[in-house]
């Protein structure tokens, strides 16, 4: 595995946290398998279609009002995987944009870009690393804070998620706050995946750079494409997945929709919509 530091490209920072500089970021920077997923994400958390970090924030501020960081220097955070730069955004208005000292972790160099111009419009100091999960760098320094947003669901294969948490364990300080959320759906398939993967679809036949042909088996490829099968059928299998890498592991649910959109949905009616959960683990099993 290697891995590399992004290096800047001709999209303005004003320009590049709107849909087209997002587009446009995507069309720089991503690979076919991502492609329709980042050009598109920035439309689904406008629209409230798709779940991202500013759905959880209120779980954020709770788990960290009960796990107090570092005042005495900067908080060293970990970012797992990004769709774009609102986990980052999330952060800095729960602790502090002074406060941090953030390292992001992505496979495609396209949410590296938008967290960078992000950090640079608000003075944060922060190091983009390309590196796919679940094999992460060895870092020299533990973090007091690691974070994700639903990539155990995004994993490759299930068995995928156990490895994961390995790593992130192994990046945590003995004394560190690892926090998760996710969604899980009791009919298998989140609110608007259909809907999801038709815009994605879309998308990429209008906006892949590439020959007409290639849009078009893209977007066919993306249109039907099953979703992956999440590791995790209930709040239980959550617990117990962190239970097997730390000691102490606090779970939060809600049932309740996040927006407007997800309540409008037949599932949702039908009361069988999506749950969010929250995990909150300290206490690594793998050091003393």
């Amino acid at each position: 595995m290697t891995t590399r530091i992004l290096r800047s490209v001709a999209v303005p920072d004003r320009l590049v946290l709107t849909l087209p500089g997002a587009v446009t970021a995507a069309r720089a920077h991503c690979q076919p398998d991502c492609f329709a997923y980042h050009a598109t994400w920035r439309l689904f958390r406008h629209t409230g279609l798709k779940g991202h970090p500013g759905w959880h924030a209120g779980f954020y501020a709770q788990a960290l009002a009960a796990h107090p960081l570092p005042t005495y220097r900067p908080v060293r955070v970990l970012i797992c995987a990004a769709s774009d730069e609102m986990m980052l955004a999330v952060l800095t208005r729960l602790i502090g944009a002074r406060r941090l000292l953030v390292t992001l972790v992505d496979a495609c160099p396209t949410p590296l870009r938008l967290a960078a111009a992000y950090a640079h419009r608000h003075h944060i100091t922060l190091t983009t690393v390309r590196a796919r999960a679940p094999e992460l760098p060895d870092w020299h320094d533990c973090f007091d804070l690691v974070i994700t947003d639903g990539l155990l669901s995004l994993l490759p294969h299930p068995h995928d998620a156990d490895a994961l948490l390995a790593r992130l364990t192994a990046a945590l300080d003995p004394d560190g706050l690892l926090l998760y959320t996710t969604r899980i759906a009791p009919t298998g398939t989140l609110e608007y995946d259909r809907l999801g993967r038709a815009i994605q679809a879309t998308t990429a036949r209008l906006a892949w750079p590439g020959p007409r042909n290639e849009r078009r088996s893209l977007a066919r490829t993306v249109r039907t494409r099953r979703s992956r099968p999440s590791p995790f059928n209930s709040p239980d299998d959550v617990h117990a997945a962190f239970t097997q890498h730390f000691r102490d592991v606090r779970l939060t649910t809600r049932s309740r929709p996040h927006t407007l959109a997800v309540r409008l949905h037949p599932t949702t009616r039908h009361g069988a919509g999506s749950i969010s959960i929250g995990v909150a683990a300290t206490h690594p099993r793998s050091q003393p």
